[in-house]
């Protein structure tokens, strides 16, 4: 009789699963990743935050406060720019209720194009019981710059709050990402650690590296739940968590058509490297 021993999809695909959803749950503290590469969230936001775009729409904000609007129009685009933007600006004006107790920059994003580039500076502005973010785009063009949008708006927590990696008060969306993203990388590593004891000859190594390709990615944004697909996109491994320094956590889950493929083909796979046997006819007693 023979023996087969193989790694049995029951047992290891739950363990899997449950092994990451502690990791999901409790290792996912921003601070602890961020001293993990060597930065704090000042330091790390300080890389990709252009020094004289953050400078600019520091100072529009403190024109705001000191409501010196027709300083502010000066530097506005003229895209933006109508008959109602004075107006605009003082009630604007009106959310900042005293001295704020600090300011600091909580984000920073730049999209460059053929001959410019814009900067979206937000800025978070504490005060005694409450808080606000400044939103500041601007467009860097031929050396000249013009803000191309502008908004504040008052919140009730502080930034790391709002953005904090939690499963209180998350909805279906967050909740089918988180799970969606547990299965993808759950059935990642079975089909993985499956392929390693397969006996399949050279063909496992193209193969290993197959089940690791994820293909499409779909982000779930975890602060607000909302979902975007990008269809042309490849990653390994098939799964990721990321964030910024004080920005949402960021779901980028792939689709694993290779852990897939592998698992569908396996048994096929295993018979072409098994050697074929032949069992000899049994020989003739002799009679009498």
């Amino acid at each position: 009789m023979v023996q087969r021993n193989h790694l049995s999809g029951r047992g290891w695909a739950p363990s899997c699963c449950a092994v990451l959803l502690c990791l999901a749950t409790v290792g996912c503290s921003r601070d602890s990743l961020l001293k993990h590469l060597g930065y704090d969230r000042t330091s790390f936001l300080k890389r990709y935050t252009p020094q004289d775009d953050e400078a600019l729409a520091r100072r529009t904000v403190d024109l705001l406060f000191q409501d010196r609007y027709d300083e502010i129009e000066n530097t506005l685009d003229p895209g933006i720019k109508n008959g109602d933007t004075h107006e605009h600006l003082v009630e604007m004006s009106h959310f900042f209720p005293s001295k704020p107790v600090s300011v600091k920059t909580v984000e920073a994003r730049t999209v460059r194009g053929r001959d410019s580039r814009t900067t979206t500076i937000t800025v978070e502005y504490e005060f005694a019981r409450s808080w606000l973010l400044a939103q500041v785009a601007i467009r860097t063009k031929d050396g000249l710059k013009t803000i191309t949008g502008f908004s504040v708006n008052p919140t009730s927590e502080p930034i790391e709050a709002i953005n904090e990696f939690t499963l209180d008060d998350k909805g279906f969306s967050q909740y089918a990402g988180l799970f969606l993203g547990l299965w993808v990388a759950g059935l990642t590593l079975y089909a993985f650690v499956l392929c390693v004891r397969t006996k399949i000859g050279m063909k496992k190594w193209v193969w290993l590296v197959a089940i690791l390709v994820g293909v499409g990615q779909l982000t779930v944004n975890w602060t607000t739940g909302e979902w975007s697909f990008t269809p042309f996109a490849f990653r390994i491994p098939p799964g990721t968590i990321s964030c910024t320094a004080y920005g949402p956590w960021m779901l980028r889950i792939f689709s694993p058509l290779g852990a897939i493929a592998f698992l569908r083909l396996r048994k096929g796979l295993r018979s072409e490297t098994q050697p074929l046997s032949v069992v000899p006819d049994a020989e003739p007693q002799n009679e009498g």
